[in-house]
């Protein structure tokens, strides 16, 4: 597997990269390309809402990202103490953001494209990786995760003629497959019986799909034999941690979302019109479990004697005939 170091600019054409996190995300592809999360925000939302937020084509120069949570910055340490890869960190000797000191201290940081993190939650983050990685050892058949190469970028021209962008965390390349590894970090739950709902909800499935198909396009002769997974991982103690792989049932959703995006991608792309919402007055669908539920609290005995016809309430005023 050879994997290119490019530390600037824009690649000359498809393959496998080693890059900053901030080359990436400014887009450096051939051609303005599309990511996992272009392609969640065309399904989701809009071919505008795309456009505003590509680094190459709505978004200005200089616009900056808004300030991350605390719990975002505990993630990106995290990611970077159980990857070995990423932005360096740079540890702020403080207890908060609020002072003066600690504010040109996180601004030097990103400024240097380094990633600032307060003391204690770096130490959090310090807890919680050798957490991940020791109960990740535990799981069979994920030994491969700790040598695979980390933070890989894959660039590739689809046959729809869209350029494609992965990060992948960590890639395995096997005999005879290949893993594509993706941490989550998180507030969030990583018990099984939660991922379902969560997946579905975060649109991972959209992120999966693109990235098998760099992946595959990237090494045509595995082809069908390339596997998703997630490592699921609680941010509060003790550190939960989940490994999930995408079943075929979830994947072929992803897919067909991902449809839907190159679809509206190369529309936009090529005629240079980038429609938002309809310009136009929309009925919105009451959920059906809503009303379900609805249905069934009017048979609950407390609103047994309440009249739904609101033209034959009991409390009618005995003038109302005079009413005006």
């Amino acid at each position: 597997m050879d994997i290119i170091d490019h530390p600037a600019g824009l690649v000359v054409g498809p393959g496998l990269f080693r890059m900053p996190a901030d080359v990436y995300h400014s887009d450096p592809a051939p051609e303005p390309s599309l990511s996992s999360s272009l392609a969640k925000v065309l399904v989701e939302k809009s071919a505008e809402h795309a456009y505003a937020m590509h680094p190459r084509l709505g978004r200005a120069p200089d616009a900056e990202d808004a300030e991350s949570s605390r719990a975002m910055q505990t993630g990106t340490a995290a990611h970077r103490l159980i990857l070995g890869a990423g932005a360096e960190l740079v540890v702020v000797d403080a207890d908060d953001w609020r002072t003066k000191a600690a504010k040109e201290a996180r601004a030097a940081a990103v400024t240097a494209g380094k990633a600032p993190v307060l003391r204690l939650d770096h130490a959090t983050a310090a807890t919680l990786a050798r957490r991940v990685t020791g109960r990740l050892a535990r799981v069979p058949d994920c030994e491969g995760f700790f040598d695979a190469p980390a933070e890989v970028v894959g660039i590739v021209r689809h046959p729809s003629g869209a350029w494609l962008r992965a990060m992948f965390d960590r890639i395995e390349v096997r005999r005879d497959r290949i893993i594509l590894w993706d941490v989550k970090t998180g507030q969030q739950s990583a018990a099984p019986q939660d991922l379902g709902r969560r997946i579905e909800g975060m649109a991972m499935e959209v992120q999966a799909a693109l990235y098998v198909d760099v992946a595959e396009r990237l090494f045509p002769r595995m082809s069908g034999r390339v596997s998703f997974r997630w490592v699921f991982c609680e941010n509060e103690a003790p550190n939960a941690v989940t490994v999930a792989e995408i079943d075929a049932a979830t994947l072929h959703i992803g897919r067909r979302k991902l449809a839907v995006a190159l679809h509206r991608w190369n529309e936009a792309r090529t005629s240079d019109v980038w429609p938002g919402y309809p310009a136009e007055i929309i009925r919105p669908e009451f959920p059906d479990w809503a009303a379900k539920r609805w249905g069934e609290r009017e048979g609950e005995p407390t609103l047994a004697r309440v009249n739904f016809d609101l033209n034959a309430s009991p409390f009618r005023p005995l003038d109302w005939d005079r009413a005006a």
